[in-house]
């Protein structure tokens, strides 16, 4: 019976030893995780081929925006137009109080005809001494005398016209016309204001037809030429094409490196105003060169900026559906609308990520996105 319950016993403390080294084991085994991988969206780069037409966005601009201003200084006193009004040549727009300038011209219309009264008596005691001089009742002094007061005379006279069409033109300056048929686009001052010479009282917008004024990269504003035809589109005409001639080609770059072009509406012109948006779109199929035929052309939102330069991510495959999102250091230019122009860093049929680049590091592990995501970068 003893022999018999020992046994048991035994039997038991095996059997809690080795339950003790199967949950130690347990315990050492680490628990096994998946590894997760960022997807990430990608365009392969590949030649765009020679580019037929080009779309650049710019603004309506009328032909002729000008500020006008008084000469001189004053209060006006009288504003005979409103905004949206449509005025003709040499129309009054406002009036300055011309009280102090009217006084002045008035002086100098005084003393001019003072002047020629005594141009007149001068004039006349010269003739006087004159016919003394060849009577031999004259010396030849007074002759001389007479002939400096004569002179001086018509000399003053001279002065005082001049000075007395200066009052006149001041005296003009109080009164704002329109240079030509225009439309009123903004009162920048109004009635009892006080305004100094030059300072803008009135915008106008001149001409028949508006101007779309629009910024051409440098690499395509040689194929520009004054005189060239343009289609011009805007979201306010949906659907609509106008005609429109470039009328200007900038030659000095604004600030990033692109120029200034301008192209006049023709023809029947829509009505346009003055601050909306449009599109010119150029032609260039007579004009690109095969050079044109091999540039590789990227997304702008896959370049990334830092003080170390511009870069892109370049995506090299490790295994089946992973790859190495490597920095590569890149040159470009702008484009156009279609994306930038890689010029160097990049090879034609590597895959690029294209959303995003500030949230990937240089080596991250990531996998594809079979279909493009919107995602803001």
């Amino acid at each position: 019976m003893f022999k018999k319950q020992l046994k048991i016993t035994v039997k038991n403390f095996i059997a809690v030893i080795l339950t003790g080294f199967i949950l130690m084991a347990c315990e050492d085994e680490a628990p096994v995780t998946e590894k997760i991988y960022r997807p990430v969206q990608y365009v392969k780069v590949q030649p765009q081929g020679a580019i037929e037409t080009d779309t650049f966005s710019g603004v309506v601009e009328a032909d002729l925006d000008a500020n006008l201003s008084f000469r001189v200084g004053g209060t006006i006193t009288k504003r005979l137009i409103k905004v949206g009004d449509q005025v003709k040549v040499n129309q009054l727009l406002a009036e300055l109080d011309a009280t102090d300038l009217q006084v002045s011209y008035q002086q100098a219309q005084a003393s001019l005809q003072q002047a020629i009264a005594n141009q007149r008596n001068q004039q006349a005691n010269y003739n006087r001494v004159i016919e003394l001089y060849e009577n031999n009742n004259s010396s030849k002094s007074d002759l001389d005398a007479a002939r400096a007061g004569a002179e001086s005379a018509k000399a003053a006279t001279a002065v005082a016209r001049r000075k007395a069409e200066a009052a006149r033109l001041q005296l003009s300056y109080t009164k704002l016309k329109a240079p030509q048929d225009c439309s009123i686009a903004e009162i920048l001052a109004d009635t009892n204001e006080a305004v100094n010479p030059g300072q803008g009282v009135i915008r106008i917008n001149c001409g028949s037809c508006p101007k779309v004024k629009v910024s051409v990269p440098d690499q395509l504003i040689n194929n520009i030429h004054k005189g060239d035809n343009v289609i011009v589109t805007t979201s306010a005409f949906a659907g609509q094409k106008f005609m429109a001639k470039i009328t200007e080609v900038g030659v000095a770059a604004s600030s990033g490196g692109a120029f200034p072009v301008e192209a006049l509406l023709q023809g029947k012109c829509p009505d346009m105003r003055a601050g909306m948006s449009a599109n010119l779109i150029f032609d260039f199929s007579d004009v690109q060169g095969s050079e044109q035929a091999n540039r590789l052309l990227v997304p702008y939102l896959s370049i990334g900026e830092d003080s170390q330069g511009s870069f892109v991510f370049v995506l090299e495959p490790i295994s089946d559906g992973i790859y190495h999102a490597k920095r590569r250091t890149i040159e470009f230019r702008a484009g156009s609308n279609n994306g930038a122009e890689i010029l160097s860093g990049v090879e034609a049929g590597e895959l690029v990520a294209t959303a995003g680049v500030r949230r990937l590091l240089d080596g991250m592990e990531v996998k594809l996105l079979e279909k493009p995501i919107l995602e803001n970068n």
